[in-house]
């Protein structure tokens, strides 16, 4: 049975990497050189502009980059995949790659707070134009395709921080309809619940750092799709310099091995936390797409399997009585990022929505008091005994 038949737990642990007689180190090794010995067909990949074919230097390619992008397209399902420094790096690889100059983007508006302001502030100036429109609203949608008839359609699997979950079948079909390029950032979903070029996405964007490296001591981006759409973005990886560093990238390789345990047990810790906390008096909302209150519920039953490890809610008395809820848990830590085994939490008004006015906090789902949870993987009596006591201060 080749690699590709195998289930999905099994290729987060064998894809990419096997030890054989040649290389008989059960864990994939670590090539920590920067250049490599040259010889007469790594002029010829040169000479053809197909660097990325040959080992030459470790910013064009490296064996242990390799192993990880063969299994992160393994996971995927996608023809291949690229891993970058960062995630903002994938996206704005990503991104360019598909716009010319002059060109437009058409994007859900509820997006991280970096990849709006590499959007709207730090593109803007160069010609791109980018149309923030409720994508799940399919009259919406077609009008704002129809008019601007951008070069891509963007918008991230499971919003940060709101947790709307995307159509991407029906938002792909449309994007397509008008010869855009579908780009979705799949980091709170991870393959382990959605893999996106199923329905229909060109390009599957990851921040690793997050859920795919899972330990919180890696940064890193992937950028996953077939072939022939990757050949731009890895002109972008190879001139503007993004590359993954090998040591990271082991790390990396490390985390995906465990990826669908620790998935299992931030869903089921979300989903619980989420349903105790909607019941908590100084709690105003909770936002999880496990809750049939949630207006993502009924499309996140259809596109993802489970609900994921992140929630956000509001504690009532606005952001000062948030900040002081947050600084007085004893587990979770007060943290950016997210995706580790660790809970970490922060308010997006001082941190990941912070270029944000209140005005466009608050129209992007964020009122006062919005507190984001990266849900870990901890005993499930032990953070909800956190949570209550810092909401009883």
């Amino acid at each position: 049975m080749s690699t590709s038949e195998r289930k999905f737990a099994t290729r987060c642990i064998h894809a990419g990497y096997r030890a054989s007689p040649a290389s008989p180190a059960v864990v994939a090794p670590l090539v920590t050189s920067t250049t490599f010995l040259l010889d007469d067909a790594s002029y010829a990949h040169m000479l053809a502009g197909r660097a990325d074919e040959a080992l030459i230097y470790t910013r064009l390619g490296n064996p242990t980059l390799d192993v990880v992008q063969e299994r992160l397209a393994s996971l995927e399902g996608t023809e291949h995949a690229l891993v970058f420094a960062s995630g903002m790096a994938a996206i704005h690889a990503a991104l360019l790659a598909c716009l010319p100059r002059g060109g437009g983007i058409v994007a859900h508006r509820e997006l991280y707070g970096s990849t709006w302001d590499l959007m709207v502030n730090v593109l803007a100036p160069y010609g791109i134009r980018t149309t923030l429109v409720d994508l799940d609203d399919p009259k919406a949608r077609k009008e704002a395709l129809a008019q601007h008839k951008p070069q891509v359609v963007y918008c991230e699997s499971v919003s940060n921080p709101t947790l709307h979950v995307a159509d991407l079948p029906a938002i792909a079909s449309d994007a397509h309809a008008v010869g855009a390029r579908m780009l979705v950032d799949a980091t709170f979903a991870s393959p382990a619940l959605q893999r996106p070029a199923e329905f229909g996405v060109d390009l599957v964007i990851h921040s690793a750092t997050k859920y795919l490296g899972g330990h919180s001591d890696l940064t890193a981006g992937v950028v996953a799709g077939r072939e022939e759409d990757l050949r731009g973005v890895y002109r972008w990886l190879q001139l503007a310099g993004g590359c993954l560093d090998p040591h990271s990238a082991a790390l990396l390789e490390r985390g995906l091995k465990t990826l669908p345990l620790r998935m299992r047990a931030h869903c089921a810790n979300a989903s619980a936390l989420a349903r105790h906390l909607a019941a908590h008096p100084k709690v105003a909302q909770v936002l999880h797409p496990s809750l049939a209150a949630h207006r993502s519920h009924a499309t996140a039953k259809r596109v993802l399997p489970d609900f994921g490890g992140m929630l956000s809610f509001v504690v009532k008395g606005g952001d000062e009585a948030a900040l002081r809820c947050v600084r007085a848990l004893e587990l979770a830590l007060e943290a950016s990022s997210l995706g580790g085994v660790e809970t970490l939490v922060s308010l997006p008004f001082n941190t990941s929505h912070a270029r944000f006015t209140p005005a466009q906090r608050a129209e992007a789902g964020m009122p006062p008091g919005f507190v984001r949870v990266s849900v870990g993987v901890e005993d499930l009596a032990d953070l909800v005994a956190d949570f209550d006591q810092a909401l009883a201060r």
